[in-house]
């Protein structure tokens, strides 16, 4: 019997960005029904806004649990090598980037399945190709410490690495810190270093900046709850 294939649905970065998700993806969608989410409202939202007709049973969505990234449910994968087609959708951008889901990915690379990546936005890359940094050499450091002085070793660290091996550092921050982040980031960095915002990447609010840090204290943006790709870069 033909596999299944296992589809890595690009989401929009914010409800505004619908017009980035493209017609392969909306085509594709059509064809499943059974999905591994994040959160089954947001997962919904978004299905029917590009389009997916079908209903929902109660059976359609699978969560992966955020506490437990390692734990896969093995009848999504019995039902893929039964045939049928599964999507992998994350709440923002492409799955697995930032968000769980690799270990799903992993499985169905053990059992022989296929995995098809479709295009979609990354707040990250898109980040990185729009800050005039090296994208050659570049490192994600993900989620720093939440304790400011933890957070401000980790960014000294980042500010080092970036000037002897001239690479790019980028990281994120929860919403609500991103402030607190931009506080840090201007205490604990070299005036002559270079930080990139990129905030709210698709959208009609879209902020892309690249400037240095001593002329980031001159005009410091307010990115409360503005979800932002922070990349530094220091020679």
């Amino acid at each position: 019997m033909k596999k299944g294939t296992f589809f890595l649905i690009p989401a929009t970065l914010g409800e505004e960005g619908i017009n980035v998700i493209s017609q392969e993806v909306k085509d594709i969608v059509q064809q499943i029904d059974l999905f591994i989410v994040e959160n089954e409202k947001s997962a919904r939202r978004f299905l029917r806004s590009i389009g997916y007709k079908k209903e929902f049973s109660e059976n359609s969505l699978v969560l992966m649990d955020k506490n437990y990234p390692d734990k896969t449910d093995r009848r999504v994968f019995d039902y893929l090598l039964n045939g049928n087609d599964v999507g992998l959708i994350s709440e923002a951008g492409l799955p697995c980037i930032a968000d769980p889901g690799n270990f799903w990915v992993r499985e169905a690379h053990l059992l022989n399945i296929k995995v098809k990546p479709l295009t979609g936005p990354s707040s990250i890359i898109l980040a990185l190709i729009a800050s005039g940094f090296n994208g050659q050499q570049f490192r994600f450091n993900g989620y720093l410490p939440i304790k400011s002085s933890e957070r401000i070793i980790a960014l000294k660290k980042m500010e080092e690495v970036s000037a002897s091996k001239n690479e790019t550092q980028i990281f994120i921050e929860t919403p609500y810190r991103n402030n607190a982040m931009m506080d840090d980031i201007i205490k604990s960095c070299s005036s002559k270093t270079l930080l990139c915002i990129a905030c709210e990447l698709t959208l009609q609010a879209e902020f892309i900046k690249t400037l240095s840090i001593a002329d980031w204290k001159k005009n410091k943006p307010d990115l409360h709850h503005k979800p932002t790709v922070f990349l530094i870069y220091s020679k």
